[in-house]
């Protein structure tokens, strides 16, 4: 192969991949409508689970907790990283606090002690939300 259709299928490659992201994109804004959808009528039909193609869908309350605002921290006059260190949870701060590893600790902390403490709260927000969890079904589960 010469040179030129090199570099003319690496950048085929390159466009194809340009679209893909975009599909993708789309195809998790229509994944995340779906989702809400689900969610919202296995509310209002007071379904817990349902199965089908296999799966389990089962409704799920989460709780998601997320640094506040820079704003709000600055109102309130409060360091996020200087609250965590005084909680004694400075071991999960690197450069930044990963908001993975934010959510799993404070899991983990309301778990332990309950609730979120003053000061965690004064720079956590935490919110309950519905979520759905997707499982192969064992063989041999009743189907709904």
């Amino acid at each position: 192969m010469a040179l030129i259709d090199t570099i003319r299928n690496y950048q085929a490659l390159l466009e194809r991949k340009d679209d893909l992201s975009e599909q993708t994109k789309a195809n998790n804004a229509d994944i995340e409508t779906a989702k809400v959808e689900i969610i919202q009528q296995m509310v209002d039909e007071d379904v817990t689970h349902i199965s089908t193609g296999g799966y389990r869908f089962t409704l799920t309350a989460k709780t998601s907790y997320t640094k506040r605002s820079e704003k709000e921290l600055a109102e309130e006059g409060l360091d996020f990283l200087d609250v965590l260190r005084e909680e004694g949870l400075g071991d999960i701060i690197l450069e930044k606090v990963d908001p993975r590893t934010l959510q799993s600790t404070i899991k983990d902390y309301v778990e332990e002690h309950g609730e979120l403490s003053d000061g965690l709260d004064s720079v956590i927000r935490s919110y309950e939300f519905n979520d759905i969890t997707r499982r192969r079904e064992s063989p041999g589960r009743k189907k709904k």
